[in-house]
Parts: structure tokens; C-alpha cells; sequence
């Protein structure tokens, strides 16, 4: 009889329910470190975001910055603190390479940083006016050396400020890739916020819930995915961020990792347990977790677009918004998750000089062509609440 075994490559991204049953149908109660929360120094800045030893510096405003959402959690910021202002430059040896070849998704990381940081300047005594550099990101080939992004200048307020409420949620806003309850309607205090996100002259949310212009977007998702995989550099690029060990959490502190990838408790076991399998079947079960868990379970998509999706400071202010809208969602108990591999197919076609195929499909699902989508997101009641992914050290983020 042939031997089978199951792997942890196999179970990546895959997200199946999985159960070991005895005789009689009886569950057996697994126990072991796979069902622990993730510990450890990685972990450490979540607990550090309003750190009493930092109230009241800069560092308390980098400490919550360095907890943003981000793109496949790359953590793509260096910081230049100074009494007065704070430099938030891109850090180009944390680029996603084909993935990201223009640092789009790079620089909306960066937004997302630049809003968790505007929302703790009050607490902690100061009034924040934020510089974007200008320009475009069309020419930014240069990868040897950190990119200037924005400039945060701070002045001294008289006393700290009322917390915001979103402030509250920066250790609370996890990236859920679990399946949703698709059947349960979102809170009207989170389509508040998302209209009031799109209300912005320069920025503009497309939700799509159901019928055909949902099934185009649900399609778009799919086919950029194969798309990806059947790109070997993109898909290279992806799978060099992965984290399947605990050794490369701590050694990284950075990528995503088996307990943030949305798995049921005993297919997370085996996925910690079990030998790697060739990367095709991992790239595969990317696929169908994509197709038949996230997309399937989500009661709405969202598209956030803006007038020029290669703006320096428009890709800053798309990461604003989502921040905002993801620190909206963890206080109103819903999950989201981005799901930016159309965008990331429009990156590459303009990066290799082809036909604008995915940037015409865009533009049908929006039926704008005011409007340039340049970030995509699920969103819903989650089945299972996201825990925390690695993060570096706030020292590893300062520059002299």
C-alpha cells in the first residue's frame, strides 16, 4: 500500500478544517505549543505601543507607528527622530521586489504607519502637521538606500490631549484571514466610517456585497492569484517573506506566519509538526483558501481608489485610510483583510511594458476612469479573532 504523509507546506495557506477522530467519532484532544498564543521578542512591541517609559517623546508616536498594517508584513519604515520632527523613510531593503516594483504597496505601508503616529501625537502632548514628499513613484528604481516618504513636525502642545478613540484599537487591529459569517450584516457605525473615508475629494470606496459586479471582483481576485502563481519571479518574491518556524520569527520578526495564515487549530498543529512539500502545493492551497474561504465567506469587498495611483503622497493617504478603517473595524468587531493581487498585477504589466489588461479590468469593475483602484479588501463578521504578527524592534527602525 502507498505511504502517504501529510506536510506543512501542504497545509500552508490552505485553511481546511481538520480533525483527528477515534473510534466511535470521538475528537482526541491534541495539546502542544501549535495552540499557544505567539510569544516571544518578536511579540514584544505590541505591548510597548503606550509604554509609559515612552510617554510623552517622539518614540511614544514611532512606538504605535511600527504596529501598522503593512504589506505582507514587510514593515517597510525607517525613522529619523529628533525633538522636533520625525523622517519616515522606505526602507528598500525590505521591498517586495515583482510584487511591488514600483513601492506602491510600500508606500501605502508607510501611510498606514503616518496615521497610527498622528493618532497617538495628541496623548502624548503634541500637534502633528505631516509633509508628504511629492512626486511620483513611476521613477523610484533605486533600491540601495532608505527613501525619503514624509516629515512629521512637532509642537509641543501645553498638556497631552483625549485619546482618540481609534488610538485604542492600534494593539487590537490584526489582519484576519479566517473565513467569515457571510450571512451576518456589517455594523452601520463601520458603514459610517467608510463613507465618511469616502467622502475625501481625493479618495473615493467602492463596496461591492452581491450580485454581477461582485462576481466580477470575486473573479478579478481569483485570476490575479493564478496570475501570481504562474509568475515565477512574483511568486519568488512572495515566498521569501514567509515565516514556517519559530527560529525565523524571532530571527525576522517580520513575514507572515503559520498562526496568522487563518488555519483551523489541529491543520495549524500539523502545519507546525509536519516536513515542508514542494512550494506548488502551497502555492495551490493559496488558491483555494483565496477562492473558497476568504472570498467565499466575505458579505462585502471594498475597493479604495485615488486619482493617481503613482502619487507619492496619494499612496500615503490610501494608507491612512485603510489604517483608519482597519482600527474602525477591530472597535466595531469586524474583520477585514487586503486582497491587493489585481493591483499587484497592474504593478507588474506596467513594470514589463505589456498591455494595461488588469489596469482596463479595474477600471470596468469601478466603471470610473476617474478613479484608479489601488487597494482591495474583504471584509465581515469574523468566525475566529486574528492574533498578532511578528514585529521588529522599535531600535531596529531608528536611524542616526
Amino acid at each position: 500500500m502507498k505511504s502517504f504523509a501529510m506536510t506543512r507546506r501542504q497545509l500552508l495557506w490552505a485553511g481546511g478544517t481538520m480533525t483527528l477522530a477515534v473510534a466511535g467519532g470521538a475528537v482526541l484532544p491534541l495539546k502542544g505549543s501549535a495552540f499557544a498564543s505567539p510569544c516571544g521578542d518578536a511579540y514584544a512591541p505590541w505591548d510597548l505601543w503606550n509604554d509609559p517609559s515612552l510617554h510623552g517623546t517622539p518614540l511614544a508616536l514611532v512606538a504605535a507607528g511600527i504596529l501598522a498594517a503593512n504589506p505582507h508584513n514587510t514593515q517597510p519604515w525607517l525613522f529619523r527622530v529628533s525633538a522636533a520632527s520625525i523622517e519616515i523613510l522606505a526602507d528598500t531593503s525590505r521591498h517586495l521586489g515583482a510584487m511591488d516594483p514600483f513601492l506602491r504597496e510600500m508606500h501605502i505601508g508607510l501611510g498606514c504607519a503616518i496615521e497610527n503616529m498622528a493618532l497617538a501625537a495628541p496623548p502624548n502632548g503634541y500637534a502633528l502637521t505631516i509633509e508628504a514628499t511629492p512626486g511620483s513613484l513611476a521613477p523610484l528604481s533605486e533600491r540601495q538606500a532608505p527613501i525619503h516618504a514624509a516629515t512629521l513636525r512637532l509642537k509641543r502642545l501645553g498638556a497631552s490631549l483625549a485619546a482618540p478613540p481609534l488610538y485604542e484599537a492600534i494593539p487590537r487591529r490584526h489582519t484576519n484571514r479566517y473565513p467569515y459569517e457571510r450571512g451576518q450584516a456589517l455594523p452601520a457605525a463601520w458603514r459610517h466610517t467608510v463613507a465618511n473615508v469616502s467622502a475625501d475629494a481625493e479618495m473615493r470606496v467602492f463596496l461591492f456585497e452581491e450580485g454581477p459586479e461582485r462576481a466580477a471582483v470575486d473573479a478579478a481576485v481569483v485570476e490575479a492569484t493564478e496570475a501570481i502563481i504562474a509568475d515565477a519571479t512574483m511568486i519568488g518574491d512572495s515566498d521569501r517573506w514567509l515565516r514556517t518556524s519559530s527560529s525565523a520569527i524571532e530571527k525576522y520578526r517580520s513575514g507572515p506566519t503559520l498562526d496568522t495564515a487563518g488555519l483551523s487549530s489541529l491543520t495549524l498543529l500539523f502545519a507546525k509538526t509536519l516536513p515542508d512539500l514542494p512550494a506548488r502545493m502551497s502555492h495551490d492551497a493559496w488558491l483555494s483558501q483565496t477562492r473558497d474561504r476568504q472570498l467565499a465567506t466575505a458579505p462585502l469587498i471594498g475597493i479604495v481608489a485615488v486619482q493617481d495611483r503613482y502619487s507619492r503622497p496619494a499612496a500615503l493617504k490610501a494608507g491612512r485610510a485603510w489604517q483608519r478603517l482597519h482600527l474602525a473595524s477591530a472597535l466595531a468587531g469586524v474583520a477585514v483583510q487586503p486582497l491587493n493581487q489585481p493591483m499587484e498585477m497592474v504593478d507588474r504589466e506596467k513594470q514589463l511594458g505589456r498591455a494595461p489588461v488588469w489596469e482596463r479590468r479595474l477600471a470596468a469593475l469601478t466603471g470610473s476612469g476617474d478613479w484608479q483602484p489601488t487597494f482591495l479588501f474583504r471584509a465581515g463578521i469574523p468566525a475566529h479573532s486574528a492574533p498578532p504578527g511578528p514585529r521588529r524592534a522599535l531600535d531596529d527602525t531608528l536611524m542616526s
